[in-house]
């Protein structure tokens, strides 16, 4: 009964989400204004006793069918030709450029470029798990916000006089609404009826797709205590980052000793093998580690998570420090960036595109976290709950003395809920962030 209510309720978000998006693009403002004044007579001619009522009815109507009968002579063909940035973030304003050429023989006025994207509404089962009973009063309701279908806000850009075989440059811009691929696929030519009502639309492919990084803050120096570690295996990655082992002296050579090594100004002068003696490098390499695994009902708690764990991957690189993010996807995930080992732009990337883990567990990232945790001078932890096995990670990393900072995400609300558990469950630091107030969180460290 409750999955056959929940297919009507979807049904209907369906057709209004539809009805959403269709009519502000296919109507001009003027247009949207008629189709108020047409609501607002049609109440009012419903008396048939008011005569002025029912001929508004019938004027609006008749010029709404008009203007709408004239979108399909729009039939002239278009390129489309689109410069994008490689990257762009979340809730800040993109620009980019838009090459229209004309190769119809007509010169056209009035024009308007539309950018159309995938449908991104959520499936039936995805909006089936956001419907649940309340555990209070047992009623059908969301227990989530729905998250907006649209990736991206834009609008309508106007296009200069084009004459026949011209080509015009426009200039456009959009708001990206979530991190990940951004999909273009296709921009609509629209031109307004003669009574400037009802758009015709003329659709010219133009597939491309721009990364959307995930929103960043502001953070303080985050100064780990701890100190720098020997990474096993390292020479070479020492050798990358600038910090070879580095001589020290000259002593007899020894069985095994590698001829790489042999100093040949000393042995010419002394007649025996002599070879370089070398000090192995240490220096401070942070974990970045992100929990993937929550509840679907979580969902805008996890983007603050990540936005969380971006502001960081941007702020410690710059602290001449190495940064290993960690976290588990469909498989798990180390990528090292700072101090010339990768670069923070790949570490944006991927979790431009981290999603929730449905396929692992927790005890996953623990292991992977725990395999790492000898060459590590600090750990920054930023977990979705604080429940058993995460405090059990924490009690681990705090009896192998590895600095911590964890970030607790929760509902907005819901900090003071927390039970942070006796001293021995506690890291260094514990800083719980409300949903939707990360960079007044992060202002404060």
């Amino acid at each position: 009964m409750i999955r056959w209510i929940t297919h009507l309720i979807f049904r209907f978000y369906r057709v209004a989400g539809s009805a959403r998006y269709w009519i502000p693009r296919r109507f001009t403002p003027t247009g949207l204004g008629v189709l108020a004044a047409l609501v607002i007579a049609v109440a009012i001619g419903a008396n048939l006793e008011q005569a002025l009522g029912f001929q508004s009815v019938m004027i609006l109507i008749c010029l709404l069918a008009v203007s709408i009968s004239t979108a399909p002579l729009f039939r002239d063909r278009f390129k489309v030709e689109r410069v994008l940035p490689r990257f762009g973030c979340v809730n800040e304003t993109l620009h980019y450029r838009i090459w229209l050429t004309n190769l119809s023989s007509k010169p056209q006025i009035g024009l308007q470029l539309i950018e159309d994207f995938p449908d991104a509404r959520p499936d039936f089962q995805e909006f089936y798990d956001r419907i649940r009973p309340s555990r209070y009063n047992r009623t059908f309701q969301l227990s989530a916000p729905l998250p907006g279908f649209r990736q991206a806000r834009t609008r309508a850009f106007d296009v200069p006089a084009l004459a026949p075989r011209d080509r015009v440059e426009v200039s456009g811009e959009l708001t990206p609404l979530r991190r990940g691929p951004l999909h273009f696929l296709s921009t609509t030519v629209a031109r307004p009826d003669p009574f400037g009502l009802f758009r015709g639309f003329r659709r010219e492919a133009a597939r491309q797709t721009i990364l959307i990084l995930p929103r960043r803050h502001p953070v303080k120096h985050l100064a780990l205590p701890g100190r720098t570690k020997y990474q096993h295996g390292g020479v070479a990655l020492a050798s990358g980052i600038g910090e070879s082992e580095e001589f020290t002296s000259l002593r007899e050579y020894r069985r095994g000793d590698s001829l790489r090594r042999i100093h040949w100004r000393s042995w010419a002068r002394l007649g025996r093998p002599i070879v370089k003696e070398f000090q192995d490098e240490y220096f401070v390499r942070h974990a970045l580690v992100l929990d993937t695994f929550c509840d679907i009902a979580l969902r805008d708690v996890f983007e603050d998570a990540v936005s969380v764990a971006a502001s960081f991957a941007c702020t410690i690189p710059d602290q001449d420090a190495l940064l290993d993010l960690m976290f588990v996807g469909p498989k798990a995930v180390c990528l090292t960036s700072g101090r010339s080992v990768g670069h923070t732009e790949q570490m944006l990337e991927v979790l431009a595109a981290v999603t929730p883990s449905r396929e692992k567990s927790f005890a996953d990232l623990t292991s992977m976290v725990i395999g790492h945790a000898n060459g590590l001078s600090g750990c920054i932890l930023v977990l979705m709950a604080w429940d058993e096995p995460r405090r059990e990670l924490v009690r681990t990393l705090n009896s192998l003395r590895v600095p911590m900072h964890v970030f607790l995400m929760t509902r907005p609300g819901e900090a003071d809920q927390v039970e942070r558990g006796p001293a021995e469950d506690q890291p260094d630091r514990f800083t719980i962030i409300e949903g939707g107030h990360v960079a007044e969180a992060l202002a404060r460290l």
